[in-house]
């Protein structure tokens, strides 16, 4: 093992070391749900002054090592590949940490360390968030105590001459950043692992930021908790709470109704509004595209260039709710009745359609075409639109991401499963700067 490399792996264990102890610090002040006293806070200073000089010496390390291994890349393919043949975990490890950006390609067992200086690791990552949208930064690699600092306005006051100002109260908020681990799990076959070039970069480039991309966004904007898990971690999104008392929007919402409703009402709660944008469906937003601003005059549609009442919009299904239900039909006298029916594995689902209520679902399917017992699986989708100032929403990963290379637990389908784990947070730090507007469904009358 050429020198470079040894000096990285010794680095890389020492900052790993501290990781872990910052961890330990975190998790007894947790448990006995205090601050850290004068010696942790005096310890954790030290960890971090010394994990700044690590990451640049990683990253002085990890020039090194690439650019006397031109072909580092393939030697991080190649360890996968031998440690999945013989049946052992390979980790890899994805930092943003100040002077070191890149990925560390660790086999557990022997002890060996690829670092790979992947600049470009986390951009595809970030460019799939709403803040690269409205122009604010995706805070990554974070590490330690995290506040969120909330700005808000200061009076200033007019004097008579001579007369002394008295102190202002600055209102600031801080709030702790609560990060919640999430997973999630992409198997990739033997076949593919062994005989597919560049496998390993299409898991770093493709597969993993689509795979947190959709996570992360189906947590920030639907109107539902993803799951309890989630809920009691507090990785919720703003329009959990506003979706309770939505405003009311019509099945083609009108340019009134969006931007006096909804635009004018968050921006009374006393936001900036500089970082406001909207949210939608890709399928609403073809919708108002097509809608015109007023019935009469001009033709000037409601959506132009990706702006809707000034303001940018970006497009996630997450928002739109979606229920799945099950239906047994009854037939007499050639008229079809429908009732509730909980679809077993073992059925035959004659008819699979979608509305936007259950009765606008059903009327798709001819009555001709019906015979009692027949089995519909219904879809209803809500459509709702968001608004906000997303300051107000920061979010932000910690530490690295951890890819997990795992060859036991899909062994009976000859695959193996890259199992990510990383540690985000989120959190709405003003409520009332974010509405929700359901839109009605269609009239089928």
């Amino acid at each position: 093992m050429k020198k470079n490399s040894i000096e990285f792996r010794s680095l890389y264990e020492k900052y790993q070391k501290n990781c872990q102890r910052i961890d330990e610090i975190a998790d007894v002040c947790e448990k006995e749900q205090r601050e850290r006293n004068e010696e942790e806070t005096a310890e954790y200073n030290a960890l971090s002054r010394d994990n700044q000089l690590l990451s640049m010496r990683m990253a002085t390390a990890s020039i090194d090592f690439n650019r006397e291994n031109p072909d580092a890349r393939a030697q991080a393919e190649k360890l996968i590949r031998e440690n999945a043949a013989m049946g052992r975990r390979t980790e890899l490890m994805f930092y943003q940490e100040r002077d070191f950006t890149g990925m560390v390609v660790s086999d557990a067992a022997a002890g060996k360390i690829i670092p790979l200086n992947i600049q470009d690791i986390l951009k595809p990552l970030e460019e799939g968030f709403i803040l690269d949208k409205v122009g604010l930064p995706m805070p990554t690699g974070l590490a330690g105590d995290y506040v969120w600092p909330c700005y808000e306005a200061v009076d200033a006051t007019v004097l008579a001459e001579g007369a002394s100002l008295s102190d202002t109260k600055i209102p600031f908020s801080y709030l702790q950043a609560s990060p919640a681990r999430i997973g999630l799990a992409i198997p990739v076959s033997n076949q593919a692992l062994n005989q597919t070039a560049g496998v390993l970069e299409m898991i770093v480039r493709q597969v993993m930021p689509k795979a947190v991309q959709q996570l992360l966004n189906k947590i920030l904007f639907s109107t539902e908790a993803v799951n309890a898990a989630a809920s009691s971690a507090g990785l919720v999104g703003p329009f959990v709470a506003a979706s309770a008392s939505p405003v009311s929007l019509s099945s083609t919402p009108t340019f009134l109704e969006l931007n006096r409703d909804m635009k004018a009402k968050a921006l009374e709660s006393g936001i900036d509004g500089e970082h406001m944008c909207w949210i939608m469906t890709k399928s609403m937003q073809a919708i108002l595209e097509g809608t015109p601003i007023n019935s009469n005059g001009i033709y000037v549609p409601m959506i132009q260039n990706g702006m809707l009442c000034g303001l940018p919009v970006y497009t996630t299904n997450a928002i739109r709710k979606t229920v799945v239900s099950g239906k047994k039909a009854t037939k007499s006298e050639g008229v079809v009745t429908w009732a509730d029916y909980t679809i077993q594995s073992t059925d035959t689902i004659k008819f699979k359609v979608s509305g936007d209520s259950e009765a606008n679902a059903l009327a798709t399917i001819s009555a001709s075409d019906v015979s009692s017992n027949d089995i519909a699986q219904v879809t209803v989708y809500t459509e709702y639109i968001g608004i906000g100032d997303w300051r107000y929403q920061p979010m932000g990963l910690f530490g690295s991401l951890r890819f997990t290379v795992d060859p036991f637990s899909k062994a009976r389908q000859d695959a193996v499963d890259f199992v990510l784990n990383c540690d985000y947070a989120t959190k709405t730090l003003r409520p009332e700067g974010f509405k929700v507007g359901q839109v009605a469904a269609v009239s089928n009358s």
